[in-house]
């Protein structure tokens, strides 16, 4: 279901990137340093290793304080930061809210390009979902209940993830084997739907070549290229998938917004449960941009899945 809504803005190559995809909303991103206090009934653990062995494999938790009888559903928060930048800080705030609504929040954070290629962000993102099924119990978490929110790179993670829920080849070699990584829904803003697709900007195009290669700047390009179809969610289309909303602003410079509305028409044309909120003049910053109107529309979808 497509909603077109009216209108109501090397190292250095890897660090343009990440300016790049974050935008005009860099400025403003919670970090370690700036965190707020958790409000009250909320509580807020910080810098979990879900795995051991590097710096990038840990989380925060935010959890409502309030006992529950019964497992409460969970939201993973993934941040973007064109795959170079971002932790597990930057959605503090929206944790927050979605914990005041009874949901137990997850802020994974994952390998970067620097750290590692394509697809360490993916089998990062699953190795999380494993270790907080693992602490189901702990968390009062309901294990068939768990959803997954990402912007930009972000949402492109948590998107790949969820339509490859079962695929062994993205699982990797990390803790927790014994369980599913497997997510119920997801909502994504300013995702890739095609990283191949032709409307791309020369910065996109860097990043999304800089996800593939890694730190293996001799890849050939032929082989740089299946890695970015892989990481494409148009690889994948499918009605099996969990249910997905989708928002994009048709001024994104940053994801253009052509690949996206392909995305979308391949998976509505195979019934897969998708909805689209595409608002005219929004840019890459959409979610908070028409906050007033996206964040009931991402809390209505979650109560709706999970």
């Amino acid at each position: 279901m497509t909603i077109r809504l009216p209108h109501f803005p090397t190292a250095i190559s890897l660090l343009i990137c990440a300016v790049f995809f974050e935008g005009h909303v860099a400025q403003s991103q919670t970090t370690k340093a700036n965190s707020p206090a958790p409000p009250e009934g909320v509580f807020f653990e910080r810098d979990i290793a879900y795995r051991e062995g590097h710096p990038r494999w840990v989380l925060n938790m935010i959890v409502p304080e309030k006992t529950s009888s019964r497992p409460r559903p969970a939201v993973v928060l993934v941040h973007g930061g064109g795959w170079s930048s971002g932790d597990q800080y930057k959605f503090t705030k929206m944790g927050f809210m979605l914990a005041e609504e009874g949901y137990v929040v997850m802020l994974p954070t994952y390998r970067l390009i620097k750290d590692a290629a394509f697809p360490a962000c993916i089998e990062d993102f699953k190795n999380s979902a494993r270790w907080l099924r693992a602490n189901a119990e702990k968390y009062n978490i309901d294990t068939g209940k768990i959803g997954a929110y990402g912007n930009s790179a972000g949402g492109t993670i948590a998107l790949t993830a969820a339509i490859t829920n079962g695929n062994e080849e993205f699982e990797g070699d990390g803790s927790h084997q014994d369980q599913s990584s497997d997510v119920q829904a997801v909502v994504g803003s300013g995702t890739v739907g095609d990283m191949l697709h032709a409307s791309h900007s020369k910065a996109a195009q860097s990043a999304y070549l800089n996800l593939a290669k890694g730190t293996n700047r001799s890849m050939s390009d032929s082989k740089a290229e299946k890695a970015m179809k892989a990481a494409s969610p148009c690889s994948y289309i499918s009605r099996d998938v969990p249910p997905l909303l989708l928002v994009h602003g048709t001024a994104d410079t940053i994801v253009i917004i052509n690949s996206t509305d392909e995305f979308v028409e391949e998976m509505e044309k195979v019934g897969a449960d998708i909805t689209y909120l595409r608002y005219e003049g929004a840019g890459h910053g959409v979610m908070g941009q028409k906050a007033k109107e996206t964040t009931p529309a991402m809390l209505k979808f979650f109560k709706k899945h999970l």
